[in-house]
């Protein structure tokens, strides 16, 4: 510290019993409330956590399925199914050996008819 912040303290006199009982409980106070503030805190995440464990959960037993379709040689023919498939790869490999072996377009949609690969 340097010389001119000595000049600031100043001595303090003890506190008289009522005083310390005001003091201690006034800090009782305080900690009550962060501890409670912290226990909502904890049940907030818990909360989330569980959410997020029921949405995971009923987001894995839905299987999902994706359908690979093709237009073989002219753009205005009707979309042809080249096989369904249980997961995105499988459809996509199947999407590629339909398009090396002539397609003009390929397409890989998932069980909501979403396109999630166009070639």
């Amino acid at each position: 510290m340097r010389f001119y912040e000595f000049q600031n303290l100043k001595a303090q006199k003890p506190l008289t019993p009522g005083q310390a009982r005001i003091k201690n409980l006034k800090d009782q106070v305080k900690r009550a409330q962060s501890a409670v503030k912290a226990e909502r805190a904890r049940q907030k995440i818990q909360a989330g956590q569980q959410d997020l464990a029921k949405v995971e959960s009923s987001h894995s037993k839905k299987s999902q399925s994706y359908k690979t379709i093709y237009k073989m040689n002219n753009p205005y023919t009707s979309w042809m199914v080249a096989g369904t498939y249980g997961n995105f790869n499988d459809a996509l490999a199947s999407a590629l050996r339909k398009k090396k072996s002539g397609a003009l377009v390929v397409r890989v949609a998932d069980k909501n008819r979403t396109v999630v690969y166009s070639g």
